[in-house]
């Protein structure tokens, strides 16, 4: 799955533009790029975390952004890195409690990982360009097989 691929599904369904309409003034504004997506996340982790056993919330808070960077360079990194974070709690308290007070918001931990094994290029790109980037790799795709085509169909 590719979540972020949908971001700009209802622009491009349905013409909605800059989501100025009535309908969607009650709601949140769309982040700009993925970094703020995580941003957001980030403060909503940090309350979850408060709320419930860190050991037995904190995998189900990482798989939710798991795949936020599906299909870019060295999103496998980041999901291994969030894995071994969501892993952390159990094994810091099981060999003692007070390890585990001393680690930093889960926040600063998925930001720390997306930082580490990602591009500013994919963190920072709009939806937009996002967009137009997977449109230009499928042309290109399509190109190259047309040519492999033409080449096996003139050789024989």
């Amino acid at each position: 799955s590719n979540p972020w691929g949908f971001c700009m599904a209802d622009r491009v369904l349905y013409g909605d533009g800059d989501g100025d309409s009535s309908s969607s003034s009650l709601l949140l504004p769309r982040p700009k790029n993925r970094f703020e997506v995580l941003e957001a996340y980030g403060r909503h982790v940090d309350y979850e975390e408060q709320m419930w056993d860190p050991v037995k919330i904190r995998r189900f808070m990482t798989k939710a952004v798991s795949h936020l960077f599906a299909g870019e360079p060295n999103a496998k990194r980041y999901r291994v890195a969030l894995d071994d974070i969501a892993g952390l709690p159990k094994k810091l308290m099981a060999k003692d409690p007070n390890l585990f007070e001393k680690q930093p918001p889960l926040s600063e931990l998925i930001m720390d990982a997306a930082l580490k094994h990602l591009s500013e290029e994919v963190l920072y790109r709009s939806p937009e360009e996002s967009w137009e980037k997977l449109v230009w790799e499928e042309e290109e795709m399509e190109r190259k097989k047309n040519v492999v085509s033409s080449v096996v169909l003139s050789g024989s």
